[in-house]
């Protein structure tokens, strides 16, 4: 059923272009978390589940 749909449809430039956005996006979230800098910033967060916090009753 997906390759009779895929087969009539006729912008093949609209699948191009959806492959190049996430191709794009794919890139720009790799560069992201592989940053200069950024390994400090995820050092800090990754202790975060670790640490305790006092418990505050009443608040939501």
């Amino acid at each position: 059923m997906k390759s009779q749909v895929l087969s009539s449809f006729a912008w093949t430039d609209l699948t191009v272009l959806a492959f190049i956005i996430f191709l794009t996006f794919f890139v720009a979230m790799i560069y992201w978390v592989f940053r200069k800098g950024s390994k400090n910033l995820y050092k800090s967060v990754e202790q975060l589940p670790l640490e305790e916090a006092p418990v505050v009753r009443g608040e939501a």
